[in-house]
């Protein structure tokens, strides 16, 4: 009997700790329109640490390019920052893959981050291109030809659908 007692207890115990230990802490489900839909507790993410993810390099970019750059010569300082934005497509399973000449003088920083198209509405334009923004830090004096290509990353023998080329003196 004892001992059915203290296991009972036990459980219990068990079942109120893990209560506590999750409340503020895990997603809440809510239903909006029948969608099922993940929404954290407001509770688990103070005020004062909402911005915990860092910029990866602390950085915000000195020259900002487009497609326009392409045959350009840039000229940048060691340690600055360039960011290229390029109209993507990810929906086709088209992306930007950059390649250094010289990756000791100019290197990416990081993945390339994709925005989606401005709807007008509140339904997102699905399919429709967006922005893809590449990110790169002169790491020392020298020069180097960025070349993007936009292409399908498993496709392998096959030619870009487009290609920027850009020099970069950094000095």
């Amino acid at each position: 009997m004892i001992k059915k007692i203290t296991l009972i207890l036990s459980i219990i115990i068990l079942i109120f700790s893990m209560a506590g230990c999750s409340a503020g802490s895990t997603p809440t489900e809510s239903s909006t329109k029948g969608e099922s839909q993940l929404t954290p507790t407001t509770d688990a993410y103070p005020p004062n640490n909402q911005q915990l993810l860092p910029i990866i390099s602390g950085k915000e970019p000195s020259l900002t390019l487009d497609a326009r750059a392409e045959g350009t010569t840039q000229q940048l300082e060691v340690g600055e920052m360039m960011a290229i934005t390029l109209e993507s497509n990810p929906s086709t399973g088209y992306g930007w893959f950059a390649t250094s000449s010289n990756p000791d003088v100019i290197a990416q920083t990081g993945d390339s981050q994709y925005q989606e198209p401005q709807s007008t509405s509140d339904t997102p334009v699905l399919g429709a291109a967006g922005n893809e923004t590449l990110s790169f830090q002169a790491i020392k004096a020298g020069t180097a030809t960025l070349t993007l290509d936009y292409m399908r990353g498993w496709e392998t023998n096959v030619a870009p659908e487009k290609t920027i080329t850009i020099m970069v003196e950094v000095k």
